[in-house]
């Protein structure tokens, strides 16, 4: 092989524009398009050998075992797909229409509750496939995080669902006969919840693996628990540990890996024991469709110390782990890609300088969708990583809570001109200092949750200079409880918000107690409130102040530097510091969505500048247009130049 590719040097071949892969090729040939290589691997290997910094995938299925990794030898390169051809790079296992029979082992069908639904069974034997030895479910949720997802079967581009009860939505908890340790009594010794749902439990006495998902104590904190036992008798359930607040009486929760509750089209069912797996197809089954079990647990695309690269019009999906991995990189760049069909994230981006996606579609991911996170907090220098044009939606498709679209880290970080939709949870959440939220469209969130924004930051006093302006939120209603477009939470200080305009959202803001907040040219129409701005620092949440603390001192607040970007932060401690104090509200305009100071504390109310806001019932014929030019403004920047991008792998 190494003699074959110095031949070609030695011989004087002319350079080389790009290295060829397709499912057709072989590892052997020299990676033209005649001769194109196989895997995306020895592409890697052929581009570093001969100094090509172009790769070229065709449209194909690309299975990996393990990440295509990519360093600093890479520097430079351009991995893109051919024009017009959309290559698919996975992390799974194809399972052939071969392996595809009728269940008819009568142990496994005679546990299924309903009859009806036992002749529907298929199963792969998935030991013939070496698929043996499976990992096993993790909990996840809220006070989960780095999890993995278990391995998960894909109907063509459909994520199918662990067979469950019910099969959509939630049950309720009934009697707690023990609730578990709760939020303050977690250093106790651990008591297991004990609880009843009703008669339906009696029947999963036999399930080896049953796990219970919930919202336990809050609808803003979701959980896995595994079960330890059923009683047989009254089918009271005892989970294997504690939620992370306890459990509650009437919360919602569902039943899941049990194979008694195999009955419904999309549900499938793993035996980790016996490697088989059992599932009744969803709608548009037939000869050709095309079964993905996922297996890879780690990225697909892990880039680390690499510069200048870029990653154009490629798929990543059906895998256990992130679609991407960006650490301490310069420059590099996913523009037109999809990621879809993942058990966790699309991309995981920290450290590193001007990284990012540009007009990609992200999909079906478990855990969100971009962890974005960059630059020097002691320093306040800008990381300059970004995710922009971008179409975001269905990212909590397992843990549904604080998991957002994109997860904002560190400073000077950009999220501008995306579309973000559909999901029960958080559009974005930030942390940190300097960053741009821009002209994004924001629909159909906060779902399933409640108490969360659809832009969430707070606790954290240091955390300042984020601007989030031109935004666009519609439909956000989540439970009607404290659902805000915009959630200033926990004495949060130093945001500035300005020309978003909110169309029947729930809430419009939510300013929990704190200072130095800017709300300015905001346009809300038909909310049921408009501002929520209190002084909780002085009252209920006063406790927090420790927890305030360290977080400020994390940071070197009283430095020259620190103090030129936010004059008031270093006599902070000496400044009433949990009181509200110089807030701006100015220049909006609220059409019938109450006032600006119905729910407003005397505290906050006093000591904020609250001058030529507008209350009307009736828009102005300037109010429409206005409102029309915002709604231009946010979101996608162009559908035609995405399209143009996709469809030429952006050549």
């Amino acid at each position: 092989m190494l003699l074959s590719m110095a031949c070609w040097l030695v011989l004087g071949v002319g350079a080389q524009r790009d290295v060829v892969v397709s499912p057709t090729g072989s590892d052997a040939n020299p990676g033209t398009e005649g001769q194109p290589v196989a895997t995306l691997s020895a592409a890697r290997d052929r581009a570093r050998l001969i100094k090509c910094h172009s790769v070229m995938v065709h449209s194909g299925r690309y299975r990996l075992a393990d990440s295509l990794s990519l360093d600093s030898r890479d520097s430079g390169l351009v991995l893109r797909a051919a024009p017009h051809e959309r290559p698919l790079i996975f992390g799974g296992f194809h399972i052939p229409q071969s392996a595809v029979q009728p269940c008819r082992d009568s142990a496994v069908l005679d546990r299924i509750i309903d009859v009806d639904a036992r002749q529907k069974v298929l199963e792969v034997d998935l030991a013939r496939f070496g698929l043996t030895n499976l990992p096993p479910i993790q909990a996840r949720g809220f006070p989960h995080s780095g999890i993995k997802a278990p391995n998960e079967l894909f109907q063509g581009d459909l994520p199918l669902t662990l067979a469950r009860w019910p099969n959509t939505g939630f049950s309720k908890v009934g009697k707690v006969a023990e609730p578990g340790n709760g939020e303050h009594d977690q250093d106790k010794p651990k008591r297991r919840p004990v609880f009843s749902i009703g008669e339906r439990a009696k029947l999963w006495t036999h399930a080896e693996e049953a796990w219970l998902y919930g919202y336990w104590k809050f609808d803003w904190a979701d959980e896995s628990i595994r079960v330890h036992q059923i009683d047989p008798t009254t089918g009271e359930i005892t989970l294997e540990g504690p939620a992370v607040y306890g459990v509650d009486t009437g919360v919602p929760f569902f039943a899941e890996n049990l194979l008694e509750e195999l009955d419904s089209p999309g549900e499938y069912f793993i035996d980790r024991q016996s490697s088989k797996l059992y599932f009744i197809p969803a709608a548009g089954y037939g000869p050709n469709t095309q079964f993905t079990f996922s297996t890879l647990d780690r990225p697909l695309i892990a880039i680390e110390g690499g510069k200048d690269i870029t990653i154009r019009g490629l798929d990543f999906g059906f895998s256990r782990g992130d679609g991407a991995s960006v650490r301490k990189c310069d420059s590099v760049r996913f523009e037109a890609c999809r990621f879809k069909d993942l058990g966790a994230r699309a991309a995981d981006i920290e450290d590193g300088h001007t990284s990012g996606l540009k007009s990609c579609d992200i999909w079906a991911t478990g855990e969100g969708g971009v962890w974005l996170a960059g630059g020097d907090r002691k320093a306040l220098t800008d990381g300059g990583n970004f995710v922009e044009n971008c179409e975001i939606h269905d990212f909590e498709r397992r843990s549904q809570t604080y998991r957002p679209a994109v997860w904002i880290q560190g400073v000077g970080n950009r999220v501008s001109h995306c579309y973000m939709h559909n999901a029960p949870h958080s559009a974005i959440i930030y942390q940190g200092n300097n960053h741009t939220i821009e002209f994004n469209r924001f629909s159909h969130l906060l779902s399933l949750t409640g108490d969360g924004g659809v832009v969430y930051t707070g606790r954290d006093w240091s955390a300042q200079g984020t601007d989030i302006q031109g935004n666009w939120f519609e439909d956000d209603f989540g439970q009607r409880k404290w659902e805000p477009a915009i959630y200033v939470d926990d004495l949060g200080s130093g945001i500035t918000m300005t020309r978003n305009l909110i169309e029947r959202c729930h809430w419009g803001f939510l300013i929990g107690g704190g200072r130095d907040n800017k709300l300015s040219g905001n346009v809300l129409v038909d909310c049921d409130l408009a501002f929520d701005c209190d002084a909780r620092g002085l009252g209920w949440a006063a406790s927090s102040r420790p927890t305030m603390v360290a977080n400020l001192n994390a940071v070197p607040y009283q430095s020259a530097v620190w103090a030129g970007y936010y004059r008031q932060l270093p006599g902070i401690l000496t400044d009433n510091p949990m009181a509200p104090m110089r807030n701006i509200l100015t220049h909006n305009v609220l059409i019938r969505s109450g006032t600006v100071t119905n729910r407003m504390e005397a505290p906050f109310k006093d000591t904020a500048a609250i001058y030529e806001n507008r209350e009307v019932q009736k828009p102005t014929p300037a109010d429409l247009r206005q409102i029309e030019k915002m709604r231009r403004a946010a979101g996608l920047v162009s559908d035609s130049l995405r399209k143009s991008l996709h469809d030429s792998g952006g050549r």
